[in-house]
């Protein structure tokens, strides 16, 4: 008796434990995700904001493009995974809305191959590597600016690489609350992907690979 007592005390403990390591996990999720919200938000109103300075005629279809992706992120972003079609969506959605603001002083493109959009990801994962590029590699001043995306996925495996130039006149100093963002994700979500940053002359580049297949379950 005094030996099955123990067992099932070792058992309760193991299932206590496993469930405070849950409870932490998706604590830390929600917190991150619920940073990526206010930090895109902000960086879209500061955008708003100059284009109302300049009395853009554009301001009004800014802003109702940004109320459109809030509506998105709020009510359908909260759960586990989205549609692969779903998160493009959203990052084509945020393209059309910046190329309001910089129009011909950008050069942009978003080329894609994906053999099935049906595939899963997690919500938000994709968005902040390119509002990075936007954030830090855009200039108010000169016209050779550009952002290059690619993304691919065939049988599960996704490719995504944001290239973009990068604007000296920006605080680069200043710790990167986006990527730092998603590299954190990114550790805690999938056991299987390549995250590389890379600095090359003027131009900086994010280049990342999951095994969408690899998904952590805890």
């Amino acid at each position: 008796m005094v030996m099955i007592k123990f067992i099932r005390d070792q058992l309760a403990s193991k299932e206590r434990e496993k469930a405070q390591m849950k409870e932490r996990y998706e604590a830390e999720l929600k917190f991150l995700r619920n940073q990526t919200n206010p930090h895109f938000l902000l960086n879209t109103l500061n955008n708003i904001y100059a284009l109302a300075r300049k009395k853009s005629d554009n301001t009004a279809e800014v802003v109702m493009r940004l109320s459109e992706m809030l509506r998105f992120m709020l009510y359908e972003s909260d759960g586990k995974f989205i549609l692969l079609s779903d998160e493009i969506k959203l990052v084509e959605n945020y393209l059309e809305l910046e190329m309001i603001r910089y129009n011909n002083r950008l050069s942009l493109s978003f080329n894609k191959q994906v053999d099935d959009e049906c595939y899963k990801i997690t919500p938000l994962l994709l968005l902040p590597f390119v509002e990075n590029a936007f954030k830090h590699g855009i200039s108010e001043t000169r016209f050779e600016s550009f952002i290059y995306i690619d993304l691919s996925v065939k049988s599960g495996q996704l490719a995504f690489s944001v290239e973009n130039t990068k604007d000296y006149s920006q605080e680069n100093n200043k710790k990167n609350i986006g990527l730092i963002n998603a590299k954190r994700q990114l550790e805690l979500l999938y056991k299987d992907y390549v995250l590389d940053v890379k600095e090359n002359g003027d131009t900086f580049t994010v280049s990342l690979s999951i095994n969408l297949n690899s998904y952590v379950e805890i």
